[in-house]
């Protein structure tokens, strides 16, 4: 017998087809800003970055704004510069195609991270620095080819799945610090920190059917591609105070990120094609287009350190607190997820020692984690939501041989965790046809995430 399919077939085929679609489209509404579930995405400083970012309780360079401005008026040097960043990550979703295969993303960018100035008088000191906590670009397609049955399990054709993210994400941070020594072991400080955030992306997906006849390659499929787009204007203050002793020293620094202004804007093309008449309900073509003002609200920030000194040894300690926040989600309409998300209370830890070889080298070290501040809510019927947790390794090698600070240094962070991409559901809703299979685990995933920076600084 011919396993050539018939016409009869042929309307089983296109049924069966666009019902048991498993592919990523996920990624194409999925409106994903780089570590936006991360507080520790890239970090700042030359020695904050090779101890790991325990550095509320030292605190003695630019980056002072940062961490904890009171300790401006303890900095040694008036400029600090890191010249190059190399920085490069990696996420892994778990059985994304119908084959159960995996999707690597992956993107690599060189980032201007530092550069800050300030005076020094008295009892008094200014800094002002600018930073670039990200600058990613990604661009990445993966696709899988598999074997296409007939309801009896016979093979008649091939689907190809195929998926791709193009993705340009900045944040810039400008700041102005100030600092005053109240005596010689206590001081205060307070900073301004403007942010501006620009995220975008085109992201599409989709299938390909095609199952050759006796006279002709019968081909169906469906595409969907969504560009987003989402800038942000935020102002943090901030307040720290510090105690700066012969042997031991403790920080204290609390901010909160406001946001003053968002603008956010989506289009989605989606495209269906099948071998026979589709239902009347059905909406096999959609071109669409969002926009929105709607500002999210951000975690307050708490965190305090202490550092020791051991004759050639200093151990610094910190912990950063961040609170949750509740917001009414809120979409900007029925075929969107929502723009604006609560966030999980996070609290991260660091544990950083600085090791003098002589007098021009030493060696910094970090430890740290960098926990996620995603919920996933499963009451939430579209819901773009991550939960991985990561623990990251900081080294540094530190010189004054050249006449000059000069550091080269790197760190890793990886974890894994959970994703849910609840969203895709939004394509079914726009469409009016399960696209997707139904999901016995509510749209979870395991995935995981490792990231790399190389980084070299001078202070002068």
């Amino acid at each position: 017998m011919s396993t050539k399919p018939s016409l009869t077939n042929i309307s089983l085929i296109s049924r069966v087809g666009f019902i048991t679609f498993v592919l990523f489209s996920f990624i194409n509404v999925s409106y994903v800003q780089a570590d936006e579930y991360h507080y520790k995405n890239i970090l700042i400083g030359t020695k904050a970055i090779g101890l790991g970012g325990a550095f509320t309780s030292i605190a003695d360079d630019m980056s002072a704004v940062f961490y904890n401005p009171a300790g401006l008026s303890r900095a040694k040097l008036n400029n600090s510069a890191s010249l190059s960043t190399f920085a490069w990550e990696e996420s892994n979703f778990e059985d994304v195609f119908s084959n159960d295969a995996d999707f690597a993303r992956s993107s690599f960018s060189i980032v201007p991270s530092f550069l800050g100035t300030g005076k020094n008088t008295d009892r008094w000191h200014w800094s002002l620095v600018f930073a670039v906590s990200d600058l990613s670009t990604e661009r990445n397609f993966s696709k899988v080819e598999t074997p296409f049955l007939d309801p009896s399990g016979s093979v008649i054709g091939t689907q190809t799945e195929f998926g791709n993210i193009d993705l340009d994400n900045a944040s810039y941070e400008l700041g102005i610090g100030t600092a005053v020594n109240m005596t010689d072991t206590w001081s205060f400080g307070g900073a301004l920190i403007v942010k501006y955030k620009q995220f975008e992306t085109v992201q599409g997906s989709g299938i390909s059917l095609s199952i050759p006849n006796q006279s002709m390659t019968l081909t169906s499929g469906f595409n969907a591609t969504r560009r987003l787009k989402d800038e942000n204007v935020i102002v943090s203050p901030q307040i720290g105070i510090l105690y700066k002793g012969q042997q031991f020293s403790w920080g204290l620094k609390a901010s909160q990120d406001v946001s003053l202004s968002r603008n956010f804007s989506a289009v989605h093309q989606i495209n269906l094609s099948s071998f026979t008449p589709l239902p009347p309900h059905v909406t096999a073509s959609s071109v669409g287009e969002i926009t929105g003002t709607k500002k999210q609200e951000y975690a307050t920030n708490v965190s305090t350190g202490v550092s020791m000194q051991f004759e050639r040894v200093n151990f610094s300690f910190d912990i950063d607190y961040y609170s949750n926040v509740d917001v009414d989600e809120y979409s900007v309409n029925d075929f969107h997820p929502p723009i604006t998300r609560d966030i999980e209370s996070v609290t991260n830890y660091s544990l950083g020692a600085t090791y003098r070889l002589n007098s021009n080298n030493l060696i910094r070290f970090g430890i740290f984690t960098d926990n996620s501040n995603g919920k996933i809510d499963l009451s939430l019927p579209y819901q773009r939501a991550e939960h991985i947790n990561m623990l990251g390794y900081s080294i540094s090698f530190n010189t004054n041989k050249f006449g000059f600070p000069l550091s080269v240094g790197a760190y890793y962070k990886y974890g894994t965790g959970q994703i849910r991409l609840s969203d895709i559901r939004v394509v079914e809703n726009i469409v009016g046809l399960p696209l997707y299979p139904a999901s016995d685990n509510f749209d979870i995933n395991q995935a995981s995430k490792k990231n790399i920076v190389l980084y070299l600084s001078a202070n002068f």
